[in-house]
């Protein structure tokens, strides 16, 4: 058995497996396979930083944060492996061709893609290089056409935004012209009916339901109509009612954010605690914080579920972070009123 060279100190010359970059790229690929994508980024990052002359661990790394959407980084990686140009990478031109056509500049994409089949007529990509390629001339062409109306499109979710702003800030009666503006330049825009009921119930007009039926006999099923229903009969007094609308949204999980929160919120303004509790913990902390009232009424659930510590803490955290409702509960902590009183949340908050 032959012997291990030792350095001049007297210790061994071979460095651990563990402790090479081709070591934790091959674990990297290991976890792709799998699907474990964040921590596959993790592993060729960590291979990148010991072996940061191997463009093949830049490229693969770059490959994965393509497909969790960071485009750009993986864009700027693969931009500094053509930098360094110590090898054939040409099919970089390819990959930052696709995160260009995702993230909409098809110009870019173009110019990329038309580098690649330059460099690379015969090559293992080259006829989904052609496929983009016929692709993105077609996404352009689609784009000129679509320019003017875009433009009326970001002008009408302009004025729907101020009316919303109004509506979050109490100034109700001055979000009424707008929305009834929208509605009648553009009558199927659901979202400013919504709106209009909402601002139109808050000022005690009871209209607000009939254009709640109304937008449901045109869209079956709007969820932000189901939830002002549910909202709305819960305020009146009138349980009953109020439930056929609330058994809805106990059985939807959107998967668009704003309707998975405005569910999530109906539930715990109506009193479904538990099904609310278990919407908002998926949210994570991080998602409540950028939203103090929602952060709220998760503490709401939890004290209602039998957890006033958890919710004192989330109370105070936000009350700091600027919710009115928690700011008002934390004074009422002070005075010893928390634990003895239910604690109710309130969706609309002047």
């Amino acid at each position: 058995m032959g012997l291990t060279p030792k350095n001049e100190h007297g210790k061994s010359n071979v460095v651990p497996m563990f402790q090479t970059g081709d070591y934790f790229f091959h674990r990297g690929i290991e976890a792709y396979r799998k699907n474990h994508l964040h921590r596959a980024i993790k592993l060729f990052e960590r291979a990148v930083k010991i072996t940061n002359t191997e463009p093949v661990f830049h490229v693969q790394l770059a490959a994965v944060l393509s497909e969790i959407g960071e485009y750009e980084r993986s864009n700027e990686i693969l931009q500094n492996v053509l930098d360094e140009k110590k090898e054939n990478v040409d099919e970089c031109f390819f990959f930052m061709a696709n995160n260009y056509a995702y993230l909409g500049l098809f110009e870019k994409a173009e110019r990329m893609v038309m580098r690649y089949l330059e460099s690379n007529p015969d090559d293992r990509f080259t006829e989904d290089a052609k496929d983009l390629l016929e692709l993105l001339h077609f996404e352009r062409e689609e784009e000129d056409d679509w320019d003017e109306l875009e433009d009326d499109e970001d002008e009408l979710i302009a004025q729907h935004e101020r009316a919303r702003s109004l509506l979050r800030k109490g100034e109700i009666e001055a979000s009424i012209p707008l929305l009834q503006t929208i509605i009648l330049e553009h009558p199927t825009y659901w979202a400013a009916h919504n709106h209009l009921a909402e601002a139109l119930f808050r000022l005690g007009d009871e209209s607000a339901f009939e254009i709640c039926e109304s937008v449901l006999e045109q869209d079956q099923g709007n969820l932000f109509t189901i939830a002002n229903l549910a909202l709305f009969y819960m305020k009146n007094g009138d349980a009953k009612k109020a439930e056929t609308f609330i058994r809805s949204l106990r059985r939807v999980y959107p998967l668009d954010g704003d309707h998975y929160v405005k569910v999530a919120e109906t539930l715990c303004a109506v009193g479904e605690y538990q099904l609310a509790y278990e919407r908002l913990k998926d949210l994570g902390r991080w998602e409540l914080e950028l939203r103090p009232e929602l952060l709220f009424s998760y503490g709401v659930a939890l004290h209602n579920l039998g957890e006033p510590g958890r919710a004192r803490s989330i109370f105070k955290r936000a009350a700091e972070l600027g919710s009115k409702q928690a700011k008002i509960t934390m004074k009422r902590h002070l005075r010893g009123e928390l634990d003895t009183d239910q604690i109710h949340y309130d969706i609309w908050v002047d």
